[in-house]
């Protein structure tokens, strides 16, 4: 748990006892250093947490574990705000938009996740420009001195590869793509806390644009480390997408052992989830891309597989 994390939520249930900030911290921390703490300026010592949270009534154990908990719940609730922004559920939005206008996030990265929803539902209503929205994204996490930093979070690396415009601007998307290959090559440079969701958004957006490079090997290491991520938290986000960007990296590369077996495992989540209009959308694209019929394709592979299976034996 991050030190400014436990700062937040301290500061949020010192005012809900609606103790001034100077009582809080009267004998124990100056307020000049208190603030520090709560900008992240500097790290709160475990001795300052014990004396804090003496002064609100709770055991440090249970403190923490309530930290945990809500952040947990904060981020399933910033999650279902990206997916309704990208589902166009205007109506849940704009009424989360209200409640959430001062609200104070437990998790950092929960609240520049938020940031980033927002930003991109402007778009999406024509409240803001896509070229506006580069710019904010760039404001909210410190563009370009992000990429000095040693450490990245995941969200953190979404919001870094969303800056990336290879229209308007191929020498710095070309930059921040390795710089986030960089990363996820050493796992020591980035935070295993944070989003699912955003880790897998930002590996889907990094392999559409290796794939457009043609850059093949990188298409497949990208999804793969998004298909790993979906099974070791159990999850099935963009999971067709992994498999279908897969496939159609192997078809090129002229692997169609490993093609086949993706585009197949694509038919399975997908038949899985049972939506007819995704199942529409991706049919189509195969069809259009591997140029077959993709139900067809998939009965003969497992034709065929039971034929080699019969022979075998």
């Amino acid at each position: 748990m991050k030190s400014q994390e436990l700062c937040m939520y301290l500061e949020r249930l010192r005012s809900a006892r609606n103790l001034s900030q100077e009582s809080f911290t009267n004998n124990v921390v100056s307020l000049r250093q208190y603030r520090r703490y709560l900008n992240g300026e500097s790290e709160i010592p475990f001795q300052v947490v014990d004396m804090l949270t003496e002064k609100l009534g709770v055991q440090t154990i249970n403190l923490l574990r309530e930290i945990e908990a809500a952040r947990i719940e904060e981020q399933k609730d910033v999650d279902n705000f990206y997916n309704d922004v990208v589902n166009y559920a205007n109506s849940d939005i704009l009424s989360k938009i209200v409640q959430w206008e001062k609200k104070e996030f437990v998790d950092p990265q929960n609240k520049l996740f938020y940031e980033y929803s927002l930003n991109l539902f402007n778009v999406f209503s024509q409240k803001m420009t896509k070229e506006d929205a580069i710019i904010r994204n760039k404001t909210l996490i410190d563009y370009p001195k992000i990429l000095k930093r040693s450490i990245l979070t995941s969200v953190e690396m979404l919001v870094l590869s969303s800056i990336m415009d290879p229209i308007d601007n191929e020498k710095e998307s070309r930059n921040i793509s390795e710089k986030l290959r960089a990363y996820l090559l050493d796992n020591s440079s980035m935070m295993t806390t944070g989003s699912t969701m955003a880790f897998n958004l930002m590996l889907h957006r990094l392999a559409v644009y290796s794939g457009k490079n043609k850059n093949y090997p990188d298409v497949i290491k990208y999804c793969q480390l998004g298909i790993e991520s979906n099974t070791s938290q159990r999850l099935y986000h963009l999971m067709d997408y992994f498999h279908y960007f897969s496939a159609l990296a192997y078809f090129r590369m002229g692997d169609f052992a490993n093609y086949h077996e993706h585009l197949v495992k694509c038919f399975h989540i997908l038949s899985f989830e049972g939506n007819e209009k995704k199942i529409e959308k991706f049919t189509k694209f195969i069809n259009d891309d591997f140029n077959i019929h993709f139900q067809d394709f998939v009965i003969n592979y497992y034709a065929n597989k039971k034929e080699t299976v019969e022979s075998d034996s």
